[in-house]
């Protein structure tokens, strides 16, 4: 059976084949239906549209995916018509354009209400929300928890899945729903007259391996969707842990592929195949020997801890003395294989205090400048007139490692008023390791561009 981004795309985007597909469409919906019952079944659809609409209230939400739920039961009826979803989506769509449509406002949508029939379902299903990210859900007290259990009690669930999903918009719906059934036993189990504070923690000293991993896995994920170079960030983020250029690169498109094939599939055993197997490439025999001792301890733990064990380790500044600076045309030509790649890695890995966001953004940056001379009829003159700028911006990268090395010390107070704003932001929202991908990738674009305009 197909996974659950089938049932999405098929009930938003029906079939465009012929009536062999349309009944291919249902008898898949309906076993899944009739697997998990249309209780989990309405869930997965609040799992999939608060990532996709974060933005929109619970109502929202809840409506639409309860359109959903009720167009797969009535199409699973066996007596229901062979172009029963086509119609159902359709109506849906239209649904969704109306001036008082019930369902999330998602920023784009007019465009696709231009369009009519399957272009406009195609332009529906193709929205996602893509602003700077939601700020994080700011754990409550477990007093406030069994206030809103009592509060909500016949719909907590659902109303947890939604806030937890639009906070973890690229992970695996699976897990969301896994967190949600642990997280309402918790509940269920302490939240009686009397909280007790022990009930709590045994609770959550028992998820606790499970929400570090999540928390590890929502990271490299939303890395994975928002970030435009995160292949050449990740290799470097391997190097600082002591891996060469030529098993950082291997490792980092490795564990990227595995990410961009896994990380929007509902179903979480793709993620956990992918990872499990990526662990043996990483600890692998042959590259253990180079490795720190803590490095090697984190390999020793089971396969979906150590890549958060090892996200913890703290990495090392590599200066490295075969760095080409300047620029040569060398970079493009076949006597020095994956020079551009190794260059990046050689400049990057000399900054350890950056976060991946950050560390991409420059890094593409420069990327795009030596590809463009490598692609130009005068590579050397296209070089040279770039050597200025591409020293400015590696330089860029030192002052921006010695900034979140230093963390809490004051911006220089000779920057103006305009630039140190720019720098604060960045300062407190980036320097963290796991910093948000797409708000650190705008605010170090305003710190470039500070930098290209002042020179300080």
């Amino acid at each position: 059976m197909r996974n659950t981004a089938l049932i999405l795309i098929v009930l938003i985007v029906p079939a465009l084949l012929a009536d062999k597909g349309k009944n291919y469409t249902k008898e898949n919906v309906c076993q899944k239906l009739k697997a998990i019952g249309t209780e989990k079944f309405k869930e997965m659809f609040i799992v999939l549209y608060s990532q996709k609409f974060p933005n929109g209230t619970f109502e929202e939400v809840n409506c639409v995916a309860d359109e959903m739920t009720k167009l797969a039961e009535k199409c699973c009826k066996d007596d229901a018509s062979p172009d029963c979803y086509d119609k159902g989506a359709t109506e849906i769509s239209e649904k969704s354009c109306g001036n008082d449509s019930p369902f999330p406002k998602h920023p784009g949508i007019e465009q696709c209400c231009t369009l009519q029939g399957h272009e406009r379902k195609l332009c529906l299903a193709s929205l996602r929300y893509s602003a700077d990210e939601l700020p994080s859900l700011i754990e409550p007290t477990n007093e406030e928890i069994c206030s809103e259990y009592t509060q909500y009690k016949s719909n907590y669930s659902v109303r947890y899945v939604y806030e937890f999903a639009r906070r973890h918009r690229n992970i695996p719906a699976g897990f969301v729903l896994n967190a949600t059934q642990h997280h309402v036993r918790m509940v269920e189990r302490c939240c009686h007259p009397a909280v007790k504070i022990s009930c709590f923690l045994e609770e959550r000293l028992q998820m606790g391996s499970s929400n570090i991993f999540l928390r590890f896995l929502s990271n490299v994920c939303n890395n994975q969707v928002n970030l435009k170079a995160y292949k050449f960030g990740l290799s470097v983020y391997y190097g600082n842990l002591g891996v060469s250029f030529e098993d950082a690169s291997a490792i980092s498109s490795r564990f990227q592929s595995g990410l961009e094939k896994c990380c929007l599939q509902p179903q979480p055993e793709c993620i956990i195949e992918e990872l499990t197997s990526f662990q043996k490439v990483l600890c692998s025999e042959s590259k253990l020997n180079a490795m720190s001792e803590d490095f090697r301890k984190c390999c020793r733990k089971p396969a979906l801890d150590t890549l958060p064990c090892l996200d913890d380790l703290e990495r090392q500044s590599r200066q490295q003395s075969n760095i080409t600076d300047p620029v040569s045309s060398e970079l493009c030509g076949e006597v020095q294989p994956n020079g551009i790649d190794r260059y990046l890695f050689l400049t990057g890995v000399k900054h350890s205090s950056i976060s991946l966001p950050v560390l991409t953004t420059v890094l593409d940056r420069i990327r795009n400048m030596v590809t463009a001379c490598c692609s130009s009829a005068d590579v050397t003159s296209c070089l040279v007139e770039k050597e200025s700028t591409l020293k400015k911006t590696t330089a860029l990268l030192s002052k921006l490692d010695d900034t979140c090395s230093q963390y809490f010390k004051p911006i220089q107070s000779e920057r103006g008023e305009t630039q140190a704003k720019a720098w604060v932001n960045f300062t407190t929202s980036c320097c963290s390791k796991h910093s948000p991908a797409q708000l650190c990738q705008k605010l170090t674009e305003d710190v470039i561009k500070y930098d290209d305009e002042t020179g300080v």
